[in-house]
């Protein structure tokens, strides 16, 4: 049980450290292009809950695969 959940935590952050890279390599693709992602805070806001909300997720379904994948391989 400890296993299962030290490898969903591994996946977790390796799936967060993606998310990261990511959204930091499309701002700065956007930036290179003098896009502005955001005019005002509230804007601001909207794009750090849209960073929270892909974080979550690709950091639960790496989470998830990595765990299935250790399973299979056991």
């Amino acid at each position: 049980m400890i296993k299962t959940i030290l490898k969903f935590i591994g996946g977790f952050i390796a799936g967060s450290i993606a998310a990261f890279i990511l959204v930091y390599a499309f701002g700065y693709f956007m930036e290179s292009m003098n896009i502005s992602l955001y005019n005002s805070e509230s804007e601001q806001q909207r794009n750090f809950n849209i960073f929270i909300f892909f974080t979550l997720v690709l950091a639960i379904m790496s989470g998830y695969f990595a765990t299935k994948i250790a399973r299979r391989s056991d």
